[in-house]
């Protein structure tokens, strides 16, 4: 058995950016503890028992001991400490480089001196999805949208799917040729949290259809430079939802 220590390599799951090309999605397959790489510092969700109000916070990694436990610090909501007691069953998720992982952990002990921290069980049924770059999830979010460029009028559509790289836009409204510019006004629910979003993307194909109503309009938009949060928001999004819903992967 060992502790893992701050001297140990530090593999991150703050690098969303760096994206793999592996092959599809695993979906509830069977992982080991060495497969998260997980550091010191390393960021995990945890979801909370209702009990306690059900809420999803950040922690960071603070180390563990091999088939022990793995120590990290107290979630926290509104700033202030969730009233965990030993016991409570946490669901943990962490979404790394290439991969989003989910297992169920209980608290072992809490812990406030030196500082706050808990003590889990170690992981023993870890799930998880290899992510490829282009990885698609099934959505039905409305969006509003238009042409790039001030003053441009808007129109209403829905986003089929979306990948950390794109999304499949239907509306009713014609938008433009390949290459054109479109924006994107949209709302992303995040971890209980609506985020409004507004997004540059690039028309990389267009079809037709029509129906009684009329023409309708499906494109395939691929994200342009956006800002590193709206990235970041969109790939957590879609690694939510590969390890919330699996059967919404495409």
């Amino acid at each position: 058995m060992r502790l893992q220590t701050e001297e140990d390599d530090d593999v991150g799951t703050d690098g969303a950016d760096q994206e793999g090309t592996a092959a599809e999605p695993r979906a509830a397959k069977g992982f080991s503890f060495d497969d998260m790489r997980l550091g010191v510092g390393d960021r995990l969700q945890v979801e909370c028992p209702v009990a306690t109000g059900g809420h999803r916070s950040f922690v960071r990694v603070v180390g563990y001991m091999q088939d022990t436990s793995l120590i990290v610090t107290t979630p926290t909501a509104g700033g202030k400490r969730i009233g965990l007691v030993e016991g409570d069953l946490l669901v943990v998720r962490v979404f790394s480089r290439q991969s989003a992982f989910a297992f169920r952990a209980h608290v072992l002990r809490v812990c406030r001196l030196p500082f706050e921290y808990l003590h889990l069980s170690f992981p023993t049924l870890i799930q998880g999805s290899i992510i490829r770059k282009a990885t698609r999830v099934r959505t039905q979010l409305p969006a509003d949208t238009g042409p790039e460029g001030a003053g441009a009028e808007t129109v209403p559509g829905v986003l089929l799917n979306m990948s950390a790289t794109g999304v499949l836009l239907h509306t009713k409204t014609a938008l433009g040729d390949k290459g054109a510019a479109v924006v994107l006004r949209f709302t992303l629910k995040l971890h209980d949290v609506d985020n409004e979003l507004t997004v540059v993307a690039e028309i990389r194909n267009v079809e037709q259809a029509i129906d009684a109503d009329g023409i309708e309009y499906y494109y395939g938009l691929d994200f342009r430079d956006n800002v590193p949060r709206t990235r970041m928001l969109i790939r957590s999004f879609v690694y939510q939802t590969i390890i919330e819903q699996p059967r919404h992967v495409i």
